[in-house]
Protein backbone atom coordinates (compact mmCIF):
# COMPACT_ATOMS: atom_id res chain seq x y z
CA UNK A 1 0.00 0.00 0.00
CA UNK A 2 2.85 2.38 0.81
CA UNK A 3 4.40 1.75 -2.62
CA UNK A 4 1.04 2.42 -4.28
CA UNK A 5 0.63 5.68 -2.38
CA UNK A 6 4.20 6.71 -3.25
CA UNK A 7 3.62 6.00 -6.94
CA UNK A 8 0.33 7.87 -6.80
CA UNK A 9 2.01 10.86 -5.12
CA UNK A 10 4.80 10.95 -7.72
CA UNK A 11 2.37 10.61 -10.65
CA UNK A 12 0.01 13.32 -9.39
CA UNK A 13 2.97 15.52 -8.46
CA UNK A 14 4.33 15.29 -12.01
CA UNK A 15 0.90 15.99 -13.50
CA UNK A 16 0.40 19.03 -11.23
CA UNK A 17 3.92 20.27 -11.99
CA UNK A 18 3.25 19.94 -15.72
CA UNK A 19 -0.08 21.76 -15.45
CA UNK A 20 1.44 24.54 -13.32
CA UNK A 21 4.27 24.93 -15.83
CA UNK A 22 1.72 25.14 -18.65
CA UNK A 23 -0.28 27.75 -16.70
CA UNK A 24 2.87 29.76 -16.00
CA UNK A 25 3.80 29.69 -19.68
CA UNK A 26 0.23 30.62 -20.63
CA UNK A 27 0.14 33.60 -18.24
CA UNK A 28 3.61 34.74 -19.36
CA UNK A 29 2.59 34.46 -23.04
CA UNK A 30 -0.58 36.49 -22.45
CA UNK A 31 1.35 39.21 -20.59
CA UNK A 32 3.85 39.41 -23.44
CA UNK A 33 1.00 39.51 -25.93
CA UNK A 34 -0.57 42.44 -24.10
CA UNK A 35 2.77 44.28 -23.99
CA UNK A 36 3.11 43.72 -27.73
CA UNK A 37 -0.42 45.07 -28.24
CA UNK A 38 0.52 48.18 -26.22
CA UNK A 39 3.64 48.74 -28.31
CA UNK A 40 1.61 48.21 -31.48
CA UNK A 41 -0.90 50.89 -30.43
CA UNK A 42 1.97 53.30 -29.81
CA UNK A 43 3.38 52.50 -33.23
CA UNK A 44 -0.04 53.11 -34.82
CA UNK A 45 -0.27 56.49 -33.09
CA UNK A 46 3.29 57.31 -34.19
CA UNK A 47 2.42 56.43 -37.79
CA UNK A 48 -0.76 58.50 -37.50
CA UNK A 49 1.32 61.43 -36.26
CA UNK A 50 3.49 61.24 -39.39
CA UNK A 51 0.33 61.22 -41.46
CA UNK A 52 -0.99 64.23 -39.49
CA UNK A 53 2.26 66.15 -40.10
CA UNK A 54 1.96 65.51 -43.80
CA UNK A 55 -1.72 66.48 -43.82
CA UNK A 56 -0.96 69.78 -42.03
CA UNK A 57 1.76 70.60 -44.57
CA UNK A 58 -0.57 70.04 -47.52
CA UNK A 59 -3.43 71.85 -45.79
CA UNK A 60 -1.32 74.95 -45.11
CA UNK A 61 0.16 74.76 -48.60
CA UNK A 62 -3.32 74.95 -50.10
CA UNK A 63 -4.84 77.38 -47.57
CA UNK A 64 -1.97 79.80 -46.82
CA UNK A 65 -3.11 83.44 -46.79
CA UNK A 66 -0.73 86.28 -45.92
CA UNK A 67 -2.99 88.81 -44.19
CA UNK A 68 -3.07 90.92 -41.07
CA UNK A 69 -5.09 88.27 -39.19
CA UNK A 70 -2.83 85.40 -40.23
CA UNK A 71 -0.18 83.75 -38.06
CA UNK A 72 3.17 82.67 -39.41
CA UNK A 73 4.04 78.95 -39.38
CA UNK A 74 7.22 77.21 -40.40
CA UNK A 75 7.24 73.58 -41.47
CA UNK A 76 10.63 72.29 -42.49
CA UNK A 77 12.08 74.92 -44.80
CA UNK A 78 8.70 76.41 -45.82
CA UNK A 79 6.77 79.27 -44.29
CA UNK A 80 2.96 79.42 -44.28
CA UNK A 81 0.32 81.95 -43.19
CA UNK A 82 -2.98 80.96 -41.63
CA UNK A 83 -5.16 81.74 -38.63
CA UNK A 84 -4.02 79.74 -35.58
CA UNK A 85 -7.55 79.10 -34.22
CA UNK A 86 -8.83 77.78 -37.55
CA UNK A 87 -5.78 75.58 -37.99
CA UNK A 88 -6.11 74.19 -34.45
CA UNK A 89 -9.79 73.34 -35.02
CA UNK A 90 -8.99 71.64 -38.33
CA UNK A 91 -6.27 69.49 -36.77
CA UNK A 92 -8.41 68.58 -33.76
CA UNK A 93 -11.33 67.57 -35.99
CA UNK A 94 -9.10 65.39 -38.15
CA UNK A 95 -6.81 63.97 -35.46
CA UNK A 96 -8.52 63.95 -32.05
CA UNK A 97 -5.84 61.64 -30.60
CA UNK A 98 -3.33 64.51 -30.44
CA UNK A 99 -3.00 67.77 -28.60
CA UNK A 100 -2.20 70.77 -30.82
CA UNK A 101 0.65 72.94 -29.52
CA UNK A 102 2.21 75.96 -31.17
CA UNK A 103 5.84 76.69 -30.31
CA UNK A 104 7.09 80.23 -30.95
CA UNK A 105 10.55 80.49 -32.55
CA UNK A 106 12.65 83.63 -32.08
CA UNK A 107 11.49 87.23 -32.17
CA UNK A 108 9.55 86.96 -35.39
CA UNK A 109 6.64 85.16 -33.71
CA UNK A 110 7.06 82.31 -36.14
CA UNK A 111 5.32 79.22 -34.84
CA UNK A 112 6.10 75.51 -35.15
CA UNK A 113 3.37 72.88 -34.75
CA UNK A 114 3.75 70.07 -32.22
CA UNK A 115 1.34 67.10 -32.00
CA UNK A 116 1.96 65.11 -28.77
CA UNK A 117 -0.33 62.19 -27.98
CA UNK A 118 -3.05 63.26 -25.56
CA UNK A 119 -2.22 62.38 -21.96
CA UNK A 120 -5.60 60.78 -21.27
CA UNK A 121 -5.13 58.45 -24.27
CA UNK A 122 -1.63 57.52 -23.07
CA UNK A 123 -2.98 56.89 -19.57
CA UNK A 124 -5.81 54.74 -20.93
CA UNK A 125 -3.42 52.66 -23.02
CA UNK A 126 -1.04 52.16 -20.08
CA UNK A 127 -3.90 51.47 -17.67
CA UNK A 128 -5.30 48.89 -20.08
CA UNK A 129 -1.86 47.28 -20.26
CA UNK A 130 -1.56 47.09 -16.46
CA UNK A 131 -5.12 45.84 -15.96
CA UNK A 132 -4.69 43.13 -18.56
CA UNK A 133 -1.35 42.05 -17.10
CA UNK A 134 -2.85 41.91 -13.59
CA UNK A 135 -5.89 40.01 -14.90
CA UNK A 136 -3.75 37.37 -16.63
CA UNK A 137 -1.46 37.04 -13.61
CA UNK A 138 -4.38 36.74 -11.17
CA UNK A 139 -6.16 34.27 -13.44
CA UNK A 140 -2.98 32.25 -13.70
CA UNK A 141 -2.59 32.21 -9.91
CA UNK A 142 -6.27 31.31 -9.46
CA UNK A 143 -6.07 28.49 -11.99
CA UNK A 144 -2.85 27.33 -10.35
CA UNK A 145 -4.52 27.17 -6.95
CA UNK A 146 -7.53 25.38 -8.48
CA UNK A 147 -5.14 22.92 -10.15
CA UNK A 148 -3.40 22.23 -6.85
CA UNK A 149 -6.74 21.78 -5.07
CA UNK A 150 -7.96 19.43 -7.79
CA UNK A 151 -4.70 17.51 -7.51
CA UNK A 152 -5.05 17.25 -3.73
CA UNK A 153 -8.70 16.18 -4.09
CA UNK A 154 -7.70 13.56 -6.68
CA UNK A 155 -4.95 12.30 -4.37
CA UNK A 156 -7.35 12.04 -1.43
CA UNK A 157 -9.96 10.28 -3.55
CA UNK A 158 -7.53 7.88 -5.26
CA UNK A 159 -5.74 7.25 -1.97
CA UNK A 160 -9.09 6.37 -0.44
CA UNK A 161 -9.80 4.02 -3.36
CA UNK A 162 -6.38 2.40 -2.96
CA UNK A 163 -6.88 2.02 0.77
CA UNK A 164 -10.35 0.56 0.24
CA UNK A 165 -9.06 -1.85 -2.40
CA UNK A 166 -6.21 -2.86 -0.10
CA UNK A 167 -8.62 -3.38 2.79
CA UNK A 168 -10.98 -5.35 0.55
CA UNK A 169 -8.09 -7.52 -0.62
CA UNK A 170 -7.10 -8.02 3.02
CA UNK A 171 -10.71 -8.86 3.79
CA UNK A 172 -10.82 -11.44 1.00
CA UNK A 173 -7.57 -12.97 2.25
CA UNK A 174 -8.90 -13.06 5.81
CA UNK A 175 -12.32 -14.40 4.85
CA UNK A 176 -10.75 -17.02 2.63
CA UNK A 177 -8.62 -18.18 5.54
CA UNK A 178 -11.52 -17.90 7.99
CA UNK A 179 -13.77 -19.98 5.77
CA UNK A 180 -11.22 -22.56 4.70
CA UNK A 181 -10.05 -23.33 8.22
CA UNK A 182 -13.42 -24.29 9.81
CA UNK A 183 -14.58 -26.00 6.61
CA UNK A 184 -11.40 -28.09 6.53
CA UNK A 185 -11.71 -28.84 10.26
CA UNK A 186 -15.39 -29.81 9.88
CA UNK A 187 -14.54 -32.02 6.92
CA UNK A 188 -11.81 -33.71 8.95
CA UNK A 189 -14.23 -34.25 11.86
CA UNK A 190 -16.80 -35.87 9.57
CA UNK A 191 -14.18 -38.06 7.91
CA UNK A 192 -12.96 -39.15 11.34
CA UNK A 193 -16.52 -39.95 12.40
CA UNK A 194 -16.98 -41.96 9.23
CA UNK A 195 -13.96 -44.12 10.00
CA UNK A 196 -14.23 -44.41 13.78
CA UNK A 197 -17.17 -45.44 15.99
CA UNK A 198 -15.53 -44.70 19.34
CA UNK A 199 -18.09 -42.94 21.59
CA UNK A 200 -15.43 -40.65 23.09
CA UNK A 201 -14.10 -39.71 19.65
CA UNK A 202 -17.63 -39.17 18.31
CA UNK A 203 -18.42 -36.67 21.07
CA UNK A 204 -15.12 -34.89 20.51
CA UNK A 205 -15.58 -34.65 16.74
CA UNK A 206 -19.17 -33.42 17.13
CA UNK A 207 -17.99 -30.71 19.53
CA UNK A 208 -15.27 -29.67 17.09
CA UNK A 209 -17.74 -29.62 14.21
CA UNK A 210 -20.22 -27.51 16.14
CA UNK A 211 -17.47 -25.07 17.17
CA UNK A 212 -16.40 -24.65 13.54
CA UNK A 213 -20.00 -24.18 12.44
CA UNK A 214 -20.42 -21.46 15.08
CA UNK A 215 -17.26 -19.81 13.77
CA UNK A 216 -18.63 -19.88 10.21
CA UNK A 217 -21.99 -18.62 11.42
CA UNK A 218 -20.33 -15.71 13.22
CA UNK A 219 -18.39 -14.78 10.09
CA UNK A 220 -21.50 -14.87 7.90
CA UNK A 221 -23.45 -12.89 10.50
CA UNK A 222 -20.84 -10.12 10.52
CA UNK A 223 -20.75 -9.93 6.72
CA UNK A 224 -24.56 -9.75 6.54
CA UNK A 225 -24.66 -7.13 9.28
CA UNK A 226 -22.08 -4.96 7.49
CA UNK A 227 -24.09 -5.31 4.27
CA UNK A 228 -27.25 -4.18 6.06
CA UNK A 229 -25.45 -1.13 7.40
CA UNK A 230 -24.16 -0.25 3.94
CA UNK A 231 -27.56 -0.69 2.30
CA UNK A 232 -29.32 1.01 5.25
CA UNK A 233 -31.93 -1.71 5.58
CA UNK A 234 -31.22 -2.46 9.24
CA UNK A 235 -34.35 -2.21 11.38
CA UNK A 236 -33.31 -2.04 15.07
CA UNK A 237 -35.68 -3.20 17.77
CA UNK A 238 -35.23 -0.94 20.82
CA UNK A 239 -36.66 -1.92 24.16
CA UNK A 240 -36.04 -1.30 27.85
CA UNK A 241 -33.10 -3.55 28.73
CA UNK A 242 -30.91 -4.09 31.79
CA UNK A 243 -27.41 -3.81 30.38
CA UNK A 244 -25.83 -5.81 33.22
CA UNK A 245 -28.10 -8.78 32.55
CA UNK A 246 -27.42 -8.52 28.84
CA UNK A 247 -23.64 -8.51 29.46
CA UNK A 248 -23.90 -11.62 31.64
CA UNK A 249 -26.13 -13.55 29.25
CA UNK A 250 -23.96 -12.60 26.27
CA UNK A 251 -20.74 -13.73 27.96
CA UNK A 252 -22.36 -17.02 28.96
CA UNK A 253 -23.57 -17.62 25.40
CA UNK A 254 -20.09 -17.13 23.93
CA UNK A 255 -18.96 -20.62 24.96
CA UNK A 256 -15.56 -19.34 26.01
CA UNK A 257 -14.58 -22.42 27.95
CA UNK A 258 -13.33 -22.66 31.50
CA UNK A 259 -9.84 -21.33 30.76
CA UNK A 260 -11.05 -18.12 29.09
CA UNK A 261 -14.07 -17.55 31.32
CA UNK A 262 -11.85 -17.70 34.40
CA UNK A 263 -9.77 -14.84 32.97
CA UNK A 264 -12.79 -12.54 32.87
CA UNK A 265 -12.96 -9.89 35.58
CA UNK A 266 -16.60 -8.78 35.50
CA UNK A 267 -17.68 -5.72 37.46
CA UNK A 268 -21.28 -4.68 36.89
CA UNK A 269 -23.02 -1.88 38.74
CA UNK A 270 -26.03 -0.50 36.89
CA UNK A 271 -29.50 0.09 38.28
CA UNK A 272 -31.53 1.71 35.56
CA UNK A 273 -32.67 -0.06 32.33
CA UNK A 274 -31.61 1.46 29.03
CA UNK A 275 -33.28 1.67 25.65
CA UNK A 276 -31.26 -0.86 23.64
CA UNK A 277 -31.42 -3.35 20.80
CA UNK A 278 -30.40 -6.55 22.60
CA UNK A 279 -29.10 -8.42 19.57
CA UNK A 280 -26.98 -5.49 18.38
CA UNK A 281 -25.47 -4.73 21.79
CA UNK A 282 -24.71 -8.45 22.15
CA UNK A 283 -22.68 -8.23 18.93
CA UNK A 284 -20.76 -5.29 20.40
CA UNK A 285 -19.96 -7.22 23.59
CA UNK A 286 -18.93 -10.36 21.70
CA UNK A 287 -16.69 -8.50 19.25
CA UNK A 288 -14.89 -6.49 21.92
CA UNK A 289 -14.41 -9.46 24.26
CA UNK A 290 -13.26 -11.74 21.43
CA UNK A 291 -10.75 -9.09 20.32
CA UNK A 292 -9.50 -8.75 23.88
CA UNK A 293 -8.87 -12.51 24.11
CA UNK A 294 -7.46 -12.68 20.59
CA UNK A 295 -4.72 -10.10 21.14
CA UNK A 296 -3.84 -10.88 24.76
CA UNK A 297 -1.54 -13.41 26.38
CA UNK A 298 -3.17 -16.67 27.44
CA UNK A 299 -2.72 -15.90 31.14
CA UNK A 300 -3.77 -12.22 31.16
CA UNK A 301 -7.11 -11.04 32.50
CA UNK A 302 -9.87 -9.29 30.59
CA UNK A 303 -11.96 -6.75 32.47
CA UNK A 304 -15.59 -6.12 31.56
CA UNK A 305 -17.35 -3.50 33.62
CA UNK A 306 -20.25 -1.08 33.57
CA UNK A 307 -20.12 2.33 35.20
CA UNK A 308 -23.05 4.63 35.87
CA UNK A 309 -22.98 8.43 36.12
CA UNK A 310 -25.74 11.00 36.38
CA UNK A 311 -26.67 11.05 32.68
CA UNK A 312 -24.62 8.27 31.08
CA UNK A 313 -23.74 4.60 31.30
CA UNK A 314 -20.35 3.28 30.25
CA UNK A 315 -19.51 -0.22 29.06
CA UNK A 316 -15.74 -0.71 29.40
CA UNK A 317 -13.61 -3.60 28.13
CA UNK A 318 -9.96 -3.58 29.24
CA UNK A 319 -7.22 -5.94 28.10
CA UNK A 320 -3.47 -6.27 28.64
CA UNK A 321 -2.68 -7.27 25.08
CA UNK A 322 -0.35 -5.95 22.39
CA UNK A 323 -2.21 -2.65 22.03
CA UNK A 324 -2.78 -0.57 18.92
CA UNK A 325 -0.27 1.96 17.51
CA UNK A 326 -1.29 5.60 17.86
CA UNK A 327 -1.18 6.10 14.08
CA UNK A 328 -3.79 3.37 13.56
CA UNK A 329 -6.22 4.16 16.37
CA UNK A 330 -8.50 6.19 14.13
CA UNK A 331 -8.43 3.57 11.38
CA UNK A 332 -9.41 0.49 13.40
CA UNK A 333 -13.10 1.40 13.15
CA UNK A 334 -12.97 1.52 9.34
CA UNK A 335 -14.49 -1.31 7.36
CA UNK A 336 -12.02 -4.10 6.48
CA UNK A 337 -9.14 -2.39 8.31
CA UNK A 338 -6.80 -4.57 10.33
CA UNK A 339 -3.62 -3.61 12.13
CA UNK A 340 -0.52 -4.67 10.21
CA UNK A 341 -0.28 -6.62 6.96
CA UNK A 342 -2.80 -9.39 6.32
CA UNK A 343 -0.15 -11.86 5.15
CA UNK A 344 1.84 -11.46 8.38
CA UNK A 345 -1.07 -11.63 10.86
CA UNK A 346 -1.41 -14.74 12.93
CA UNK A 347 -4.80 -13.98 14.46
CA UNK A 348 -7.94 -14.69 12.43
CA UNK A 349 -10.37 -11.90 11.65
CA UNK A 350 -12.21 -10.08 8.87
CA UNK A 351 -11.72 -6.42 9.74
CA UNK A 352 -15.45 -6.00 10.34
CA UNK A 353 -15.70 -6.43 14.10
CA UNK A 354 -14.78 -2.91 15.28
CA UNK A 355 -16.54 -1.40 12.26
CA UNK A 356 -19.78 -3.02 13.44
CA UNK A 357 -19.09 -1.97 17.04
CA UNK A 358 -18.87 1.68 16.02
CA UNK A 359 -21.91 1.53 13.73
CA UNK A 360 -24.06 -0.12 16.41
CA UNK A 361 -22.89 2.43 19.00
CA UNK A 362 -23.82 5.26 16.66
CA UNK A 363 -27.28 3.74 16.12
CA UNK A 364 -27.74 3.96 19.89
CA UNK A 365 -26.63 7.64 19.78
CA UNK A 366 -23.57 6.71 21.82
CA UNK A 367 -19.86 7.06 21.26
CA UNK A 368 -16.88 4.75 21.52
CA UNK A 369 -13.40 5.78 22.62
CA UNK A 370 -10.20 3.76 22.26
CA UNK A 371 -7.40 4.50 24.70
CA UNK A 372 -4.20 2.86 25.92
CA UNK A 373 -4.08 0.63 28.96
CA UNK A 374 -0.76 1.24 30.70
CA UNK A 375 1.67 -0.44 30.45
CA UNK A 376 0.12 -2.42 27.58
CA UNK A 377 -3.24 -3.19 26.08
CA UNK A 378 -6.37 -1.31 25.09
CA UNK A 379 -9.39 0.21 26.77
CA UNK A 380 -12.62 0.40 24.77
CA UNK A 381 -15.19 2.69 26.39
CA UNK A 382 -18.74 2.87 25.05
CA UNK A 383 -20.84 5.71 26.44
CA UNK A 384 -24.64 5.49 26.21
CA UNK A 385 -27.17 8.04 27.37
CA UNK A 386 -29.57 7.09 30.16
CA UNK A 387 -32.16 9.57 28.93
CA UNK A 388 -32.41 8.52 25.27
CA UNK A 389 -35.96 8.34 23.90
CA UNK A 390 -37.48 6.00 21.34
CA UNK A 391 -38.06 8.71 18.73
CA UNK A 392 -34.37 9.69 18.95
CA UNK A 393 -33.06 6.31 17.91
CA UNK A 394 -35.78 4.94 15.65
Amino acid sequence: MRNSRLKLSIALGLVILYMLSALLWWAFALVKHQEAAYEKNLQILSAKKSWADEYIYHFLYSKTVNSAESDTFILGNDTFYFQKTLLKQEIFDRFPEFDVLFVTKGQRLVKQISLPIREDIQRDLYRTLLNKKKAWIYEGITLGIITILIGVAMFVYLDKVIRLNTQQNNFLLAVTHELKTPIAASKLSLQTLQKSKSPELVDKMISMGLANIRRLSSMVEQILMATRFESKVLDPNFEETELDSLVESTLESMDLGEDKFSRLNIKLGLTKPLLLDKSLISIVIKNLVNNAFKYSESDSSIQVKTVESENNVKLIIVDNGIGIPESEKKKVFEKFFRVGEEKTRKQPGSGLGLYLVKKITEIHKGKIVLSDNKPSGCIFTITLSKNIKVDEVV
